[in-house]
């Protein structure tokens, strides 16, 4: 019998492509709430027409690793997240044991054939000896949610990869003691709008989407040929406004793009005298898409709203990771 609280799950980089990882130290161990990374792979069935009622002659159609790893964020499995979906090679600034780390979304393919720099993911259910192995895993959108009562989610999405045949003996990829517990919860985020603090929100959700897909080709193999872009980025932000005041309705019909910040403090130890865990995202140019108050029974008016990140033409970025930690494992 295996229990998904004893589930390892682990992230490395690799150093090139279609080299998996297979020290377990080379593994950054992911405390995650679900996921459903794997193997798929499509069926390829005839349509001739035989004088019969029976479906035709059944082959392997193309095959690929995808899935979904959802979890509360804490300062370990963030950094490792940000460096697998947004950039793996972060600017970083250190000043004594802190390491302030600036996460962009590349401006250039890792490579001819990946989108982004190949990651290998471990999976090892407690009832077997060996794990699922995946490698060049490519992971194309990343989400967070900030939640009124909640700890602050994270989503990330794999959208390719290859599965090592045999798997990979049992390795040691547990999650630091030191990092399980350091969460953050709602009562330490903080959202500013425009240039302001606001208290308004009871929910927001962040979204980075890479469009990277699988490209199939005759190349003797049910792996794809090639992983490319099939679209523009996309930077979403949907979520729920209490109607205390009229500032985003009024951007939204003058159609006025302002700047949004998000960001949470872990505040149960400092990590260095007057320092935390501390992460932000920055949007400097949100155009709301969609904002319709509308009341719907006695109760407070909540309304959802919808908007788009633009790229600033000043700072020329659309969306920014940044994570001030101690965290001192490579990426």
């Amino acid at each position: 019998m295996s229990y998904g609280a004893q589930v390892k799950f682990g992230l490395a980089r690799q150093a090139s492509a279609g080299t998996a990882v297979t020290d377990a130290t080379s593994f950054h161990a992911m405390a995650f709430t679900s996921e459903d990374i794997g193997l798929e792979q499509e069926e390829l069935i005839s349509q001739n027409l035989t004088g019969q009622f029976s479906q035709g002659a059944t082959y392997s159609g193309p095959r690929n690793v995808a899935g979904t790893i959802e979890f509360e964020v804490t300062p370990r499995n963030l950094g490792a997240a940000l460096a697998a979906a947004v950039n793996h090679s972060p600017a970083s600034v250190t000043s004594a044991s802190i390491r302030t780390l600036t996460f962009l979304p590349n401006t250039a393919d890792f490579s001819s054939f990946l989108v982004k720099a190949p990651w290998t993911v471990y999976k090892q259910f407690s009832d077997a000896t060996s794990a699922e192995h995946f490698y060049d895993t490519q992971f194309g959108q990343i989400s967070f949610a900030f939640g009124a009562g909640a700890f602050l989610r994270g989503t990330m999405t794999a959208v390719g990869g290859t599965r090592t045949a045999t798997g990979v003996g049992s390795l040691a990829v547990t999650p630091a003691a030191s990092d399980v517990g350091r969460l953050f919860p709602w009562n330490v985020s903080s959202v500013s709008y425009g240039g302001s603090g606001v208290s308004n929100f009871s929910e927001i959700t962040v979204n980075l989407n890479e469009s990277i897909e699988p490209l199939n080709a005759l190349n003797a193999s049910l792996a794809p040929f090639k992983f490319t872009r099939s679209g523009f980025r996309e930077v979403t932000v949907n979520g729920t406004f209490y109607m205390t005041d009229r500032t985003m309705l009024n951007n939204f019909v003058n159609e006025t793009q302002s700047r949004l910040l998000l960001t949470a403090i872990n505040t149960v130890a400092a990590i260095q005298s007057g320092y935390f865990n501390t992460f932000t995202i920055d949007i400097p140019q949100l155009k709301i898409t969609t904002f319709k108050p509308a009341a719907a029974g006695p109760g407070e008016v909540a309304v959802s709203f919808t908007g788009r990140g633009v790229i600033d033409p000043t700072s020329n970025y659309d969306i920014q990771f940044t994570q001030v930690t101690t965290w001192q494992a490579g990426f």
